[in-house]
């Protein structure tokens, strides 16, 4: 707030009162009596971030820029707005123009590096909020979000030093995902309850507390607390609306259910398996997908007709996101729900371009770029390590990377071909059906190569997900796939060289 101008005290009373709605109609009143006065319309924006009317934030942090483009504080103020409604490009433009009339200036520093490491560019945030920390060392918003950027870049126990004194809801959600990615599942539970204690309602401490009781097998409580993704913003998760209400298990009874996608392909193939178990009793389940699952999943068990989202679906009684059926249609104390086969594929379109008496390996190695710059969390592998493999006598590769041209990467691997035409999962699973064997990371390719109960190795990370446990061996949802991890952060040679041994010992004579 401005404390220079006399007109700002009434509605600086009432904030100091907790009196926010009624500060905001003193605010309006101002402006209609000072309309050109920027700092009214600033401050008016920060009460309405604070009521979360983030639109007429935008809108007001703008009027202030036209009135002062050039003033710090206002353009910082833009930038946040912004940022809350989720223009996370204009917004740190703002935050950078900001610095560009004060360098210096620590909350501008501290908003832009949040931003980049917010937007996958830790290495960018880095530096930025160094600076802000040598400027204001004692400010624990910076240090929070340093210790963020330093668990991105896989330095858990840096940010762990940083914010192990913050006694706030923020910091305790940050040293449980540092916990977290060191596989310190216990000492994840612990802050992460921490972080309920003093914020009840933090959903993103919720959605993660979640993760780790189920990576802890503690599955009744962790499918309960899961529910909370819906309400986590920070995981870009939108939850449809619908006009019925949720299915909350027992038979069907001759009504209709809709079942619908959520998050990645891969989640969708490993929890369509639950629609088989429901017991529909004269009554039909829907599936709303996306269009590259359609054709997949459409004959699923339990499926009776599948759409894509936003088609004409028929009339339905109760609806259910994929992944709380785990929680609605078996025991919540339960291991997961172990199937050999439930994806049944005909290999009929896709023809590589010659099938020889080699053993047949399918390859994958990129998925989303997320977290490329964290050891413990990087999913992608080197696609030049396949030379391990290809080391291998009577092995013929084949590219299962869909819409990826092969690589220079791997120009040494001379028995590299490809499947042509691979735009959807059924194309996919096709190709699948064609190899011997399918080595992955963790994709939605090896879910559907377990779904399939195709013989396949995953490749995994050190932090790797909750759904692939913590040891090695057979994987816990696909008795077809074996798991191959690492156990130092980054060390993806040596997954590989245990997998060439495998594969030598287990498929070639």
């Amino acid at each position: 707030m401005n404390p220079n101008t006399f007109l700002f005290k009434p509605a600086e009373d009432l904030v100091n009162e907790g009196k926010l709605a009624e500060a905001v109609d003193v605010y309006r009143s101002v402006i209609v009596d000072a309309p050109g006065h920027p700092f009214a319309h600033h401050n008016l924006a920060i009460l309405l971030r604070k009521l979360n009317q983030i639109e007429g934030a935008i809108e007001q942090s703008q009027k202030a820029y036209e009135l002062s483009p050039d003033n710090p504080t206002i353009l910082l103020s833009l930038g946040l707005s912004l940022e809350m409604g989720g223009f996370f490009g204009k917004a740190e433009n703002f935050y950078k123009e900001s610095l560009r009339y004060n360098p210096n200036y620590t909350a501008a520093l501290n908003n832009l590096g949040h931003i980049l490491d917010h937007t996958e560019r830790p290495l960018e945030a880095l530096p930025i909020l160094q600076k802000a920390l040598q400027l204001n060392p004692h400010d624990n918003d910076i240090r929070l979000n340093l210790a963020n950027v330093y668990i991105s870049l896989g330095r858990p126990t840096e940010a762990e030093e940083l914010i192990k004194e913050i006694k706030t809801a923020a910091a305790y959600n940050s040293l449980g995902i540092a916990k977290y990615v060191q596989r310190d599942w216990i000492g994840a539970k612990t802050q992460f309850k921490k972080a309920l204690s003093v914020e009840p309602d933090f959903a993103g401490a919720h959605e993660n507390l979640a993760l780790t009781l189920l990576h802890l097998k503690e599955f009744e409580a962790g499918w309960i607390e899961y529910d909370w993704r819906w309400k986590n913003t920070a995981n870009r998760l939108t939850k449809p609306i619908f006009n019925k209400p949720i299915w909350n298990g027992g038979q069907l009874a001759g009504k209709n259910l809709l079942l619908h996608c959520e998050q990645g392909f891969g989640d969708a193939i490993q929890f369509i398996r639950y629609a088989g178990l429901i017991e529909k009793s004269g009554g039909k389940i829907f599936l709303a997908c996306q269009p590259e699952l359609l054709d997949l999943l459409r004959d699923a068990p339990g499926i009776d007709e599948a759409y894509i989202f936003g088609s004409q679906i028929p009339s339905y009684d109760f609806h259910a996101p994929l992944l709380s059926l785990p929680g609605i249609t078996e025991s919540l104390v339960t291991e997961p729900k172990t199937m050999k086969s439930y994806l049944k594929v005909s290999a009929k379109r896709v023809e590589p371009r010659s099938l020889n008496k080699n053993l047949k390996i399918g390859i994958f190695w990129a998925g989303r770029q997320r977290h490329i710059h964290d050891p413990y969390r990087n999913r992608r592998c080197p696609v030049k390590l396949f030379e391990i493999l290809a080391q291998l006598p009577n092995v013929s590769f084949y590219n299962l990377q869909y819409n990826q041209p092969i690589t220079d990467e791997l120009s040494n691997i001379t028995l590299i071909e490809s499947f042509p035409a691979i735009s959807t999962f059924q194309d996919t699973a096709e190709a699948i059906s064609k190899v011997d064997l399918v080595v992955s990371i963790d994709s939605a390719v090896i879910h559907l190569t377990g779904a399939m109960g195709k013989p396949g190795i995953v490749l995994l990370n050190y932090a790797a997900d909750w759904r692939w446990g913590n040891g090695f061996g057979t994987a816990p949802w696909y008795p077809s796939i074996q798991m191959f991890r690492q156990v130092v952060p980054g060390n993806w040679k040596t997954v590989f060289d245990q997998v060439s041994t495998f594969i030598k010992h287990t498929y070639l004579p």
